[in-house]
């Protein structure tokens, strides 16, 4: 098996969930194939990559790539496919949030692409992969697929999230960062579709009774895509909130393994993997249950049901940091579930849709 992948999304030069995803199958997929080839297609992402180039890489570059290379499939593992190319296609689709939701991106352009063009794309794939069954149902509801031709392939958490950190090198982090006990903490992409005056207001009601709680926030605030520079105006919260931004990767066990609550207030994932990480490092987790998160989250953490407000995500905070037999019964359940999620399970997954594409094209 030769396999062509299209790496761009390894430029990009931040950490985030397409990257992890990426970077983590394409290691699990040599170790456990050897004799296959994987052979990956980067592509130099710049502050100016805007979507003619996108158009381009993927729909010019990556089919000459894959016929000049005689590669016997082509993955494309983010963003859209080749729609005219030579060989089979596996696309993964990680959601359909902006199809579902045009209006948490501003430009008309990106609505174009993320909600009509990454459909259109799914639906000339030879294949389509999915992190969840929510966005299974979404690809056949919203972007037309056919059932039988979508794989669930879960993700799983970094191996940096492998080790948990001791005691000592928690609190040398937190002292080093000015990071006071406790805090709240939230990781992730800063956007649209994140319920941030929900999680302020929830956050001030807490803090009525915690004095000295904070609340973490260690995410890239996406420009004119999120609604939290003007959320924090408007709630008088000052030094109480600490905007981290990003954060490097061998400081993310940290920072989580540090927190007493981790929340996720957020209406849509296609997998949710923050939530999973917090769950690895022994982290009580809240989410909204929507979307995939009650699939990541299993029977583990605290799902709170719809219609979403600061009333119940106040009294959940409050009764888990207040609560230590709670806690630690969260924690316990939180690290079974996350076990059950591996890249080795992901590779051969991965791996039985790359050989069944190439069987059906041979």
């Amino acid at each position: 098996m030769r396999v062509g992948i299209d790496c761009q999304v390894l430029g990009m030069g931040v950490r985030h969930g397409f990257s992890t995803y990426l970077s983590n199958l394409i290691k699990a997929l040599g170790q456990r194939y050897p004799s296959s080839e994987f052979l990956e297609w980067p592509c130099r992402y710049h502050r100016g990559w805007r979507i003619p180039h996108q158009l381009w890489w993927d729909q010019g570059q990556i089919p000459w790539r894959a016929f000049s290379e005689k590669v016997d499939v082509i993955h494309a593992p983010a963003f859209s496919g080749a729609v005219c190319r030579t060989q089979p296609l596996v696309l993964t689709v990680h959601d359909l949030m902006y199809t579902r939701h045009p209006e948490w991106l501003p430009p008309q352009r990106a609505r174009w692409y993320w909600s009509e063009w990454i459909p259109f794309t799914a639906r000339h794939a030879s294949a389509v992969i999915v992190p969840s069954q929510a966005s299974k149902q979404d690809l056949i509801e919203l972007g037309g697929v056919l059932a039988e031709r979508i794989t669930v392939v879960p993700e799983a958490v970094d191996p940096l999230f492998a080790r948990q950190p001791t005691a000592d090198e928690v609190r040398a982090y937190r002292n080093r960062k000015e990071l006071q006990a406790p805090y709240v903490l939230y990781v992730g992409a800063i956007d649209r579709r994140k319920d941030w005056r929900g999680l302020l207001q929830a956050f001030c009601r807490t803090r009525e009774r915690f004095k000295d709680l904070q609340l973490v926030i260690a995410g890239v605030i996406s420009p004119g895509r999120s609604p939290l520079p003007e959320e924090l105006r408007t709630s008088g919260l000052g030094n109480e909130v600490v905007l981290q931004g990003y954060v490097p990767d061998q400081e993310l066990p940290l920072l989580y393994a540090g927190a007493a609550l981790f929340v996720f207030p957020s209406w849509w994932e296609g997998f949710g993997l923050p939530p999973l990480e917090a769950m690895a490092m022994g982290v009580p987790v809240i989410a909204y249950r929507t979307s995939s998160l009650p699939e990541v989250m299993g029977k583990a953490g605290v799902l709170i049901d719809a219609p979403h407000d600061a009333t119940a995500l106040t009294e959940s905070m409050m009764h888990i940091l207040s609560d230590q037999r709670l806690r630690d019964e969260l924690v316990a359940n939180e690290l079974q579930q996350a076990a059950t999620f591996s890249w080795e399970r992901a590779a051969d997954q991965t791996m039985a849709v790359y050989e069944q594409c190439a069987k059906i094209a041979a």
